[in-house]
């Protein structure tokens, strides 16, 4: 059975969400959306969730793998998922906020 997972992502104005078929436990997930969050410190001026969620899948894209990618784009939450996460950019520390969803 696949560990299924949602990510959201959202700034309050933009919202996005991402999918992974399988191992969406929070020691992989959380580890590899904190790892995007850093390296796209300073890059931008306000959240640019677009710029941020485009910086996530191509940090964890591997072209050399012969299945799908880990991670795709979603209209939402797909509801077979067994972990939610939420990404979501905090106005007045100007930081990203990494958290499961209850």
């Amino acid at each position: 059975m696949s560990t299924r997972a949602t990510i959201k992502f959202t700034d309050g104005d933009e919202t996005y969400y991402v999918y992974r078929h399988c191992d969406g436990f929070p020691d992989i997930v959380i580890r590899e959306i904190q790892y995007a969050i850093d390296k796209s410190k300073g890059r931008w001026s306000y959240a640019e969730t677009g710029c941020l969620v485009t910086m996530f899948l191509a940090l964890n894209y591997d072209p050399d793998k012969k299945r799908l990618p880990e991670y795709h784009i979603s209209s939402g939450f797909a509801g077979d998922e067994s972990y939610r996460y939420l990404v979501k950019w905090n106005e007045s520390t100007k930081e990203w906020v990494v958290n499961l969803f209850d």
